[in-house]
């Protein structure tokens, strides 16, 4: 296969309902497109992985016929990439070392750019990505054009935190940029993080994937169901009950078959324009 999609999960609980609706889509992209499909933890926040995590989500994803191509990849393992990212970026002087507060930075929705001048390494200190006058415009395969005037929407952003761990747009933007990844499916509620980190793909000289933002699925409240609001873990007993729900909720209406029929029958049938663009309300019964 020339290529691949991903699935990046972060190991902080089983996966739910929300987060098989998306397994279930980025796996069905890549294969109605002839691709492989990559499992990638996203687990650089230690402090909040859980450590049975793996299991249950590997787990999970088996039970309902969603099998993913080579090795597990964690980003925990990728270290060295984040650090040899940082180093380019500093080198080619697109980044500060920025030693605001909290505090100091409170009532600004956009970094106020206090610390722009600090181009030398400085102990605890975050790092940060200067934008300027940066803009961002890609077309999103699910949600049309887009455009980014990263200055006003942005700021300057955080590539390291100041307590060590590299921060999540960095080292997704150096996964994601690998050769191998060509199609990104992912929530929508994610969108704005994607032209942070196609703005660092282009620093680094890396060639983007194609993106899709599908609808996220929200409870009865209107909140995304997520782990912060209570959605259950999924039930492995019931594998193809899960799928239909999903496949439902993607805009597919399968017939009466058998787990791997369910599978090969939406990869025939899949199409982003089945989903629509509008966040769906699903109530768990």
């Amino acid at each position: 296969m020339a290529g691949a999609g991903r699935f990046a999960p972060s190991p902080t609980g089983p996966l739910h309902i929300g987060s098989l609706y998306t397994a279930l889509a980025s796996f069905l992209d890549a294969r109605a497109h002839g691709l492989a499909w990559r499992l990638r933890l996203d687990d650089l926040d230690q402090p909040r992985n859980d450590p049975a995590a793996l299991d249950s989500i590997l787990r999970t994803l088996e039970a309902h016929g969603l099998h993913w191509d080579g090795a597990v990849q964690r980003q925990s393992e990728h270290l060295e990439r984040y650090a040899a990212a940082l180093a380019t970026l500093h080198m080619t002087g697109s980044v500060f070392f920025c030693t605001c507060s909290r505090k100091q930075l409170r009532g600004h929705s956009i970094y106020p750019g206090r610390c722009r001048h600090r181009r030398k390494s400085i102990a605890e200190a975050a790092v940060r990505v200067r934008v300027d006058e940066a803009v961002c415009e890609f077309t999103d395969l699910a949600q049309g054009q887009q455009r980014f005037p990263l200055g006003e929407t942005t700021g300057d952003f955080v590539v390291k935190r100041r307590d060590g761990p590299f921060a999540y747009q960095l080292a997704t933007a150096v996964d994601d940029g690998d050769a191998d990844i060509v199609r990104v499916l992912r929530g929508r509620d994610l969108l704005g993080n994607t032209p942070r980190q196609l703005f660092l793909m282009r620093l680094l000289g890396q060639k983007a994937p194609a993106y899709a933002h599908i609808p996220v699925l929200l409870n009865p409240a209107k909140e995304k169901w997520s782990k912060q609001t209570q959605a259950p873990a999924i039930d492995d007993r019931k594998p193809s009950a899960n799928l239909r729900t999903s496949l439902a909720l993607l805009g597919l209406s399968p017939p009466e078959l058998d787990l791997e029929g369910l599978i090969r029958w939406a990869v025939a049938h899949w199409g982003l324009r089945r989903i629509g663009h509008r966040d769906r309300v699903f109530a768990i019964r």
